[in-house]
């Protein structure tokens, strides 16, 4: 019934009822039926197929929206890569100044040092004043500065004694007015300021101000602008803690300014000039004290040989009688005074030969010489001496053959010297002389058996007045100038003397000159 009034429910919908017989109605229904299951059925496949399609919109969306959140990250990574790269590309251009301004310090710092150990070898190259303050000046420009000055405290004053510039017309005029203007050394600022207080002056950009307060006429003022320094420092230059000048180095351009490290620069080469020009004046000291010294040496011993050859003389004429007859008492004073007198002539004589060997002014006269001959020569010589003494003063067998090509004469002096330094600190026992070739020398070597030297005292003895016994009531007497002149002979010759000592066991005293003279030597000939 329920199917049937649906199949009615349905003519009636579609209006159909009214043309259907009554005879069919069944069939119609059943056929009715049908159709409403198979458009169901249509419908239901089109709702799934909807449905599927739906669902695939919405998974299709769904991926749509993982792609655009895929994209949005990709986008926030790659905007984050972006500034990473960007931050390490500064970071990259501020490590790459950083390692330029390193190379560029590193390369001026060795360039600084390459000038600095040139410096060195400049300031030391000479002890002549004059020669060292010039190079001093010179060894800024150019390659650190484009002028440079040298200022040195002479008596109260200051004195420029160097300069060095770039050639300009601007900094040549300043270097004359600075001659034609002296500094004051009571100035209140610039480089008396310097000389006088120790502290640095630096200006790394000049101001107007301190260039007026520079200036001493309006001619200095045109000079000093007409230079066009930029930039300047003056540093004191310090020796043996006291300031002896100051060093003034400007820039006269805008493309070599002065900077800390310049500063620091001109510090170290102010340091080691002041050094060199202090070893220069003290060397220049030196000189002219040795000088007077050598004059006075050589006028006193003059002055006192000319009287005391007098004195021998007239103890010959009065030992020979010709005052009047000479008993034997006065005649043994006579020779006390002579004796006296020729030991004080040869001490005189030994000091004018020291005087002239140190000053250079000794002569070589090269001749033949054989050893043996002249090794018994100065034995006689010193005979006497040992005798008095009761030594034993001999020699070992020397090869008659032996020869050298030397100054005899001063090589006898040599031999006397050690022979008589040997008996001098010799109480007992015997003094020895050996000759022998060795190579191309011939060794001369004297032993003895006195006091001995002690370790500490063998290099000063050969030192200018220096002796043994320093005291005041020594026994041995002398100048102390023997074994130091002996020295100066040997070097001079172009040999040397060297000692071996045992105290209280006795000295080897060893001479050790060339057969044939070396090239120094003949040019002195």
């Amino acid at each position: 019934m329920r199917g049937a009034m649906s199949a009615e429910f349905l003519f009636a919908v579609l209006g159909f009822s009214a043309f259907i017989p009554p005879w069919s109605r069944d069939v119609f229904y059943l056929i009715g039926f049908i159709a409403a299951a198979a458009l169901i059925v249509a419908l239901v496949a089109a709702l799934r197929t909807m449905r599927r399609r739906i669902i695939a919109a919405a998974e299709k969306r769904e991926g749509l929206e993982s792609e655009r959140e895929a994209a949005r990250r990709l986008a926030v990574e790659a905007e984050n890569a972006k500034a990473e790269l960007e931050h390490a590309n500064a970071e990259l251009t501020k490590a790459l100044d950083v390692a330029d301004r390193a190379r560029r310090d590193a390369t001026q710092q060795a360039e600084r040092l390459r000038l600095l150990d040139h410096a060195s070898s400049v300031l030391a190259s000479s002890l002549d004043y004059g020669t060292t303050v010039a190079a001093a000046a010179r060894l800024a420009v150019p390659d650190f500065a484009d002028w440079c000055s040298v200022d040195v405290l002479v008596a109260g004053e200051i004195k420029q004694l160097a300069s060095s510039y770039i050639d300009t017309p601007g900094l040549q005029r300043i270097s004359e007015m600075r001659l034609r203007y002296p500094l004051s050394p009571n100035a209140a600022t610039g480089l008396a300021n310097v000389i006088r207080t120790g502290e640095t002056v630096f200006m790394p950009d000049v101001t107007k101000e301190f260039t007026a307060a520079q200036a001493r006429s309006p001619e200095h003022l045109a000079a000093i602008l007409e230079s066009n320094i930029r930039s300047l420092m003056i540093v004191p230059m310090v020796a043996r803690g006291h300031i002896i000048g100051a060093m003034t180095v400007a820039s006269a351009t805008d493309t070599r300014p002065l900077d800390e490290g310049s500063l620091a620069f001109a510090r170290d080469l102010a340091r080691r000039a002041a050094v060199a020009i202090d070893n220069a004046q003290l060397y220049q000291a030196a000189v002219v004290a040795n000088q007077s010294k050598a004059n006075f040496l050589a006028t006193m011993s003059h002055e006192l040989r000319t009287p005391l050859t007098a004195i021998i003389g007239y103890d010959e004429l009065l030992a020979d009688g010709i005052g009047g007859t000479v008993n034997d008492t006065q005649r043994q004073q006579l020779d006390r005074i002579k004796v006296n007198a020729r030991q004080l002539l040869a001490l005189i004589e030994e000091i004018l030969f020291y005087a002239r060997v140190e000053a250079g002014r000794e002569a070589v006269q090269l001749d033949e010489v054989r050893a043996k001959e002249l090794v018994d020569d100065t034995i006689m010589t010193v005979s006497p001496m040992a005798n008095t003494k009761h030594l034993s003063l001999t020699s070992e067998a020397i090869a008659p053959a032996l020869t050298l090509r030397t100054d005899s004469r001063k090589l006898r002096q040599m031999l006397v010297n050690l022979l008589e330094n040997a008996v001098k600190f010799t109480e007992q026992g015997r003094v020895t002389v050996r000759a022998f070739a060795r190579g191309t020398d011939v060794v001369f070597e004297v032993q003895d058996t006195g006091i001995g030297i002690a370790p500490e005292h063998l290099e000063h003895i050969f030192e200018e007045f220096w002796q043994v016994e320093q005291t005041k009531k020594r026994k041995a007497g002398g100048s102390g100038l023997g074994l130091s002149t002996t020295r100066h002979i040997a070097k001079l010759l172009g040999g040397e003397v060297t000692v071996e000592s045992q105290l209280h066991v006795g000295s080897t005293f060893r001479l050790v000159l060339p057969k044939e003279p070396k090239s120094s030597v003949e040019s002195r000939h």
